[in-house]
């Protein structure tokens, strides 16, 4: 199913015909504000605990716990951030995973989305990875999996239903929730699992990919646009390639995936989505695909576009008693 929407977009008026050049000495202490601002903001991202907010949406208020290490190596130390709705839980969650072409971003990057679903009743869980290229492929789904175990190893205490998780990214971000979200135990992707008892499933239950490249098939086996990321062209690292790609490990018992993305999107471009929607229906594979009249950047900021994203997600992870089953490697 596709669907399009289609929004304006207003431009501020300008207050006054007065050119910044006209006001010396404001622009400076503009910019002072604003680095003091992005300071504080960083600090309190980074606490331990912060008292409940309001949600965005009005819905629901929830607390912030920033800064919590769910991952690390002799090279390496992740963090995450986790919204939790006020209330009684235990409450679905959802893993954020954020852009930036594999080599950049960070969880802060889901601030505003991660109040507004927190306010609609979702844990929210916002990583860090590690980027290339000091980290190449399978570094960041290697990430992405750590942190579901460790969403499912921390339920009780943060109010998650184990039961009940999905997986939320954009751009390269989408790519690795599509990618989570298409498999299971695969040695080559889970990565370095310490013991702790029973294994730990990295399983979704739903998906939803935002201006996401999920299939590398069309780039020519020469080009050298991914080498930081995957070590080589798709010539010379054919299996490395093959297992970043999600469309190679398509199956029926996959969780629904929503997708949405800009018509207007000239880094990842719409015919991707709408190749990759057509590749989970024929996998029989629940699929949707909703498209917005903006571009690559355009669209993950704005907010409204996290209203289907939440119905989604409502709907998916609705409060049945279904398991998070894993299956077996393909």
């Amino acid at each position: 199913m596709i669907r399009s929407v289609i929004h304006g977009v207003k431009t501020p008026a300008s207050r006054s015909g007065q050119s910044r050049s006209a006001r010396p000495g404001r622009l400076s202490r503009h910019w002072r504000a604003a680095w003091f601002a992005l300071a504080l903001i960083l600090a309190v991202a980074e606490s331990g605990r912060v008292a409940a907010q309001s949600s965005d949406s009005g819905e629901l208020e929830f607390r912030k716990f920033g800064g919590i290490q769910y991952s690390s190596g002799e090279e390496y130390r992740l963090t995450l951030d986790a919204y939790v709705p006020a209330g009684e839980g235990p409450f679905p969650a959802i893993l954020a995973v954020h852009g930036g072409s594999w080599r950049s971003g960070t969880k802060l990057n889901w601030v505003r989305h991660a109040r507004k679903l927190a306010g609609a009743g979702f844990v929210v869980v916002a990583i860090n990875y590690r980027h290339a290229p000091q980290f190449q492929f399978p570094a960041q789904i290697h990430d992405c999996k750590a942190a579901v175990r460790w969403m499912r190893l921390n339920a009780h205490e943060y109010q998650i239903d184990p039961n009940r998780i999905g997986g939320l990214g954009y751009s390269a971000g989408g790519q690795l929730v599509a990618l989570l979200g298409v498999t299971g135990p695969e040695k080559e992707l889970e990565g370095a699992v310490r013991p702790c008892g029973p294994a730990i499933s990295t399983r979704l239950q739903a998906v939803g990919v935002g201006g996401a490249p999920c299939d590398f098939t069309w780039i020519v086996v020469d080009s050298q646009s991914l080498n930081y990321w995957l070590g080589g062209t798709r010539r010379e690292q054919p299996e490395i390639w093959r297992q970043a790609t999600p469309t190679t490990w398509l199956a029926p018992d996959d969780p629904p995936f929503y997708l949405f993305h800009g018509r207007n999107d000239w880094i990842v471009p719409y015919s991707s989505a709408e190749s990759f929607l057509d590749q989970l229906h024929k996998a029989g594979i629940e699929a949707e695909l909703e498209s917005w009249d903006n571009g690559h950047f355009g669209l993950f900021s704005r907010l409204e576009a996290m209203d289907p994203v939440i119905a989604f997600f409502r709907r998916t992870l609705r409060d049945e008693k279904q398991s998070a089953s894993s299956r077996k490697p393909k």
